[in-house]
């Protein structure tokens, strides 16, 4: 499991109904096929996937004005919105705070790091808890 941001609704939707993630950056040369993605969109929601195939370059740009040329194709794209999604983005914030510590947990969601186990249980249980919710 990586968690990383998304700055704008804009974005997230676009990777909603893309099913891939975009990067101006190569960064995913160590995601697998599988892996669960969960993508903070500012402090208001989660957007969540699981990678499905390798990345790829691409020569179209995506989201508005931002250069996208790296992607990885995602499957089983959901999005949490409104209360329980600020809530959700609020409570995997805390974990990564609590399990990394404040100027880890920076790089961790800068740089999309794969989680320890003890995060990527926490954080599943959390997703869980959300999807039976809603």
């Amino acid at each position: 499991m990586r968690v990383v941001t998304l700055d704008s609704w804009h974005k997230a939707r676009v990777v909603v109904a893309d099913g891939a993630w975009g990067s101006s950056r190569n960064r995913f040369l160590d995601w697998a096929v599988g892996e669960t993605i969960v993508a903070l969109v500012a402090r208001e929601g989660v957007v969540t996937g699981n990678v499905s195939g390798p990345r790829f370059k691409s020569d179209l740009l995506d989201w508005g004005n931002d250069a996208c040329e790296w992607h990885v194709p995602l499957a089983g794209v959901g999005l949490v919105e409104g209360v329980a999604g600020q809530r959700l983005n609020a409570s995997v914030r805390d974990v990564l705070r609590h399990c990394y510590g404040e100027p880890v947990y920076f790089r961790v969601l800068l740089h999309g790091m794969r989680l320890g186990d003890e995060p990527e249980s926490r954080i599943r249980e959390l997703l869980q808890s959300s999807a039976r919710a809603g």
